[in-house]
């Protein structure tokens, strides 16, 4: 049952939460004489809306991550000069300071530290029983917001309450490690105080499993680059571990494409974004943005956000048909059933619900989009055996092989350490592609730099340059940095 309240909610709230827009220049921080939230939680009800309003900001995250991640990876190719410029200049890595997508990513995800702050600082006035539940899910909203944008960013600007206008100018770039250590503090607080499941009409909100498996998200990347903590490793085991026993309460789709269909929301994923189409505003956006043009038996509506990528040829060339994940992440052309029109052309369609009359839009989809799935943590937990023994351990490749399995394909006997490492970064890029974590995976692993450098120089990609170390993180927006000139340094290898 998708989580409705959670999704119609947001209307009646807009304009007394989304006060945050009125401080875009100040890490989307509202000025105090004009905080309309002062005269609005009043009770328990108000303050549930208050929680859903923050989850409504993850309405913008895939976007953000499909940028950001997939596209800035060798998922995907930006060789059409006619694309939409930010998506061009991510995927070739000639982003800017003033890129405007990046700039739209910094200002989302502080708007959801914003929304979790206020009604974190609104809630201590009151004692009701789900007090400790609408903490943990603030807190773990929060951390979630601050762990893409420390990824992302490196050092940045750590606020755990809300700031006034002249405290917001002041805030210095927190080193990425004290970041990282309010993530875990956070998440760890969730997981102590949010319900290991809910009632149905509740479905969609953050359980303790999905911040135990984020918080293992979380010390696997200390593990790998930049930090490179050695410690993270056994307490990313310990929550995967978790997790992971559960596993009665995570099935897994019989039939890979199923899990990405709105009659099956809330069903298979650790935590995903609540969306519901019908002209709300609120549906999956992804169709729209990771496609090209579809035939009319699939869609009434055409993409027209202009992002145009290109799967990668490395990828579709790499990836066997017998893989059963391929074809149900994406085309390889279609023949219109009404004009006869045919396309060659390759494209995403992971998150397009073809045929279905409920969208008023291409992205008002209404499947859910995932955030953390269980195989996801089954392979990270792989990942983790791998990393701590001399070679692949037999648990390792169990899970590894029970991806494989589902997609139809033989299990895999790799014997050395150095070779588990490669075929899990294969077999998790043929898992998710299109769901934001490729290159976070890279550069964690250390991978990011050969790996795209290979890309480019394989495509031959006219706007493409070799990347190294500095291209590793993202420039922090020229807008931030106007603020208050001269106060932040911009990140090495940008101005």
């Amino acid at each position: 049952m998708k989580f409705i309240n959670l999704k119609i909610a947001f209307g009646s709230l807009i304009l007394v939460l989304f006060v945050a827009s009125c401080g875009k220049d100040s890490l989307e921080i509202s000025p105090s004489t004009n905080n309309t939230s002062n005269d609005f939680y009043k009770d328990e009800n108000q303050l549930n809306q208050g929680v859903i309003a923050a989850y409504n900001s993850l309405l913008t995250m895939p976007t953000n991550n499909w940028l950001m991640s997939d596209v800035r990876s060798d998922n995907m190719l930006e060789a059409f000069g006619g694309a939409q410029r930010d998506a061009l200049d991510f995927g070739n890595f000639v982003n800017t300071s003033q890129t405007g997508a990046m700039q739209t990513t910094w200002s989302n995800l502080y708007n959801l530290v914003y929304r979790t702050n206020i009604v974190l600082e609104k809630i201590e006035a009151f004692s009701f029983t789900r007090v400790p539940q609408f903490k943990g899910e603030l807190r773990f909203l929060r951390a979630m917001a601050y762990f893409d944008l420390v990824r992302y960013f490196g050092d940045v600007p750590l606020a755990t309450k809300v700031l006034t206008f002249e405290e917001s100018k002041k805030i210095q770039r927190e080193p990425a490690v004290n970041v990282y250590n309010q993530i875990i503090e956070d998440l760890k607080f969730a997981i102590a105080n949010l319900p290991e499941t809910y009632a149905a009409a509740d479905k969609g909100r953050v359980t303790k499993w999905a911040a135990k498996a984020l918080l293992g998200r979380v010390y696997l990347t200390m593990y790998g680059y930049p930090l490179k903590q050695a410690d993270k490793l056994a307490l990313a085991k310990a929550e995967f571990a978790d997790v992971i026993a559960k596993d009665a309460s995570f099935p897994l789709a019989t039939v890979y494409g199923d899990m990405f269909k709105a009659a099956n929301d809330n069903k298979f994923y650790v935590f995903e974004i609540q969306y519901v189409a019908g002209g709300l505003g609120l549906g999956n956006p992804m169709a729209n943005n990771q496609a090209f043009q579809y035939p009319s038996q699939w869609s009434a509506y055409q993409p027209g956000i202009g992002f145009d990528a290109q799967i990668s040829p490395a990828l579709l060339k790499g990836w066997i048909n017998l893989d059963k994940r391929k074809f149900a992440t994406l085309d390889t052309g279609y023949t219109d059933t009404k004009t006869g029109a045919k396309s060659a052309r390759v494209q995403l369609t992971k998150f397009l619900e073809k045929g279905s009359t409920v969208p008023t839009a291409i992205g008002d989809q209404p499947n859910n989009f995932p955030l953390i799935r269980y195989e996801d943590v089954l392979l990270m937990q792989a990942e983790v055996l791998n990393e701590e023994a001399a070679t692949p351990p037999a648990q390792a490749l169990t899970y590894l092989n029970r991806t494989r399995k589902r997609a139809g394909l033989a299990d895999t006997t790799i014997a050395t350490k150095e070779g588990f490492r490669l075929a899990l970064e294969q077999e998790r890029q043929w898992e998710f592609v299109g769901e934001g974590l490729r290159w976070h995976d890279l550069v964690r692993t250390g991978r990011a730099i050969e790996v795209m450098n290979k890309h480019f120089k394989d495509n031959a990609v006219p706007l493409g340059r070799l990347i190294d170390e500095h291209d590793l993180l993202y420039p922090i927006p020229q807008k931030e940095l106007l603020i208050n000139p001269g106060f932040w340094k911009q990140n090495p290898g940008y101005n």
